[in-house]
């Protein structure tokens, strides 16, 4: 199943070593957004925010990030720096010197390390429920097992509004049938269940170093390893971030509360 919208066009970009793939929508201000770490995530999980108005003012490039969704699956030692430069390796291959960024979860940890290690090349970060503050990965990610549709489709139903499930369903069940997808992923889970990776990349001592402006978003109703107290802890370390609850929203904010998120970040990204 490829992405068919009138509200996103897919694109496929050749990189140095693999082709990557996003799903373009609006025009205004260049904006990549990263999603999380799920398995079954990709860059469709960005089409309900999209649709709440993210691209109403924002040229939109929502990424399957390198390993996810329905293009390639490379197999290499994945690691935070790879997908720091991933994003980087866009930017100089779309042609802009400097873009808005935002990222959920793993994204989030992506995108603060990228504003920490080239903060030219941002020009507004949004932090959405961000990853990168615990010693310890999600249990999705220490314990992984390939998943049957039924159980896509509960984890999509927890994380969506029930207007998106079937529609994501679709495109969580596509990705996990993308050619190397458990090889790919399990590289990945290696690597974001490392201790001493996870200490290498922590955030704590980087944030403080941010100097873009920053939008920090949280869910009201964090769960165990997200609480809402982490998402004001880390706007605290940034210099002048802001930060805003998600009345309602879970760890999943840009798919669960798509209208409450796309209003929170166009406020911010005006």
């Amino acid at each position: 199943m490829t992405t068919k919208t009138k509200d996103a066009v897919e694109r496929i970009v050749q990189l140095k070593d693999f082709r990557a793939r996003f799903l373009e929508a609006g025009q205004g201000t260049p904006t990549i957004s990263i999603h999380g770490v799920g398995f079954t995530s990709g860059a469709e999980g960005w089409l309900p925010s999209i649709r709440a108005g993210l691209a109403s003012k924002l040229h939109i490039m929502a990424l399957d990030n390198a390993g996810w969704g329905a293009a390639d699956r490379p197999t290499f030692e994945y690691s935070i720096s790879f997908f720091v430069d991933f994003v980087r390796e866009l930017q100089d291959t779309f042609g802009y010197a400097k873009t808005n960024v935002i990222g959920h979860s793993l994204g989030g940890w992506i995108a603060a390390t990228l504003a920490y290690e080239s903060p030219e090349r941002i020009n507004k970060l949004v932090l959405d429920d961000i990853a990168g503050m615990n010693a310890e990965p999600p249990a999705a990610v220490a314990n992984f097992s390939m998943p049957n549709k039924e159980q896509v489709r509960q984890q999509i139903g927890n994380q969506f509004r029930p207007e998106d499930v079937e529609e994501q369903v679709e495109y969580a069940w596509r990705n996990v049938n993308t050619p190397n997808a458990e090889a790919s992923y399990r590289q990945i889970t290696h690597h974001l269940h490392d201790p001493a990776m996870r200490s290498r990349y922590h955030l704590g001592r980087r944030l403080p170093h941010i100097k873009v402006p920053t939008l920090v978003c949280w869910g009201e109703h964090g769960n165990a390893m997200f609480p809402q107290s982490m998402g004001r802890d880390i706007a605290a370390r940034i210099p002048g971030a802001k930060f805003t609850v998600i009345p309602g929203g879970t760890h999943f904010v840009p798919q669960g509360k798509p209208v409450e998120f796309a209003a929170a970040v166009n406020a911010f990204l005006e």
